[in-house]
């Protein structure tokens, strides 16, 4: 019953809304992003090559100190699609690289609303064997959450959701995450949004900031050496919020002279048992990837994807852009065109 009430309140908020009929399309999808008791956390394509954006454990993995920076365009050509950038930093430190320490802060807007959250992230490594690492991860951080309420046209000036203008709401927010690796593998398991449900929704403009909901991500993947100068690497990303449909990535690259990464991935929406809040009808976001990743200028890597949709919604976008840019700072070790044998 609270799922039916607090979605027909977004429908009554959304009709109020003076939109084209594309941006009332798009806005209705979006009900699958905002449901009622979940809000999807931002979608990366690239997640793979920095882990740390779905995975505090991943902090320092790489054994130099690392900055990377992304930008994503989510369904172009609709009015009030999401936005989202991440800046994060991390590295290794102390004498055995065995404590990763991190930053990373993420921005993600979508229609009216917007949140801002920075965290501070935390790893320890225990050595597993000559090559092994088994790393535990703990992020704290932040979150603001923002609702431009002066930008939405109402019929109702009295409207209470609206009547205070831009709203901003704090809360804190933590994560957690396990990851294993070696040379050949690789396997994670982490949740997001622990504490965020202490926002005081209550008081949040009569729940128009959307419910942040916990989100489990379990990941894997394999290297294969295909030849001298060409690897391949399949991995998979379940990801779970236990209220909509759960998603399944499947991903496929290849490594051509440790410096170059060309690959794709297919994303799906699948409903692997019965969930109370979860309507047959849900939209389920089905869309393919290709992904290109270069090394460059030794330490520098600059990466590409393009996100395609499959569902109806493909008929109202022109697809997703994603560009990401990484660097190497104070590196002390001799430079080749990957700093390091982390393939992971």
């Amino acid at each position: 019953m609270v799922l039916k009430r607090r979605t027909r309140d977004l429908l009554l908020w959304l009709r109020k809304i003076d939109m084209r009929k594309h941006s009332m399309i798009f806005l209705l999808f979006c009900l699958c992003r905002l449901t009622a008791t979940a809000q999807q956390d931002p979608q990366f394509s690239q997640y793979m090559f920095n882990s740390l954006i779905i995975n505090p454990a991943y902090a320092g993995y790489k054994e130099e100190l690392n900055v990377s920076l992304l930008h994503r365009n989510q369904w172009v050509g609709l009015p009030g699609s999401p936005k989202s950038q991440t800046i994060i930093i991390d590295g290794a430190f102390f004498s055995n690289n065995n404590v990763g320490l991190g930053l990373s802060i993420i921005n993600d807007k979508i229609g009216l609303q917007s949140q801002t959250a920075a965290y501070a992230n935390y790893s320890y490594r225990v050595p597993m064997g000559e090559n092994s690492r088994l790393a535990f991860g703990l992020a704290l951080g932040v979150s603001k959450y923002s609702l431009n309420a002066s930008g939405a046209n109402i019929d109702d000036p009295n409207d209470p959701n609206f009547m205070n203008g831009n709203q901003n709401y704090m809360a804190p927010d933590g994560k957690f995450g396990i990851h294993f690796s070696n040379e050949k593998l690789y396997a994670g398991a982490s949740v997001t949004n622990l504490i965020s449900e202490s926002l005081n929704y209550q008081r949040t403009g009569k729940d128009v900031i959307a419910r942040q909901g916990k989100h489990f991500f379990l990941t894997a993947g394999y290297l294969a050496n295909i030849t001298e100068n060409v690897k391949f690497k399949p991995s998979i990303m379940f990801r779970e919020d236990t209220k909509g449909p759960t998603n399944l990535d499947l991903n496929a690259f290849f490594l051509f002279k440790d410096a170059v990464w060309v690959g794709a991935s297919y994303r799906s929406g699948l409903n692997l048992w019965t969930k109370a809040d979860m309507e047959a009808t849900t939209f389920k976001k089905n869309a393919v990837v290709g992904m290109v990743e270069m090394y460059f200028a030794k330490n520098y890597r600059l990466g590409y994807a393009y996100d395609y949709s499959l569902s109806a919604l493909g008929d109202y976008t022109n697809g997703t852009h994603e560009i990401s840019l990484g660097f190497v700072i104070n590196n002390n070790k001799k430079v080749t065109a990957m700093p390091t044998p982390r393939y992971f």
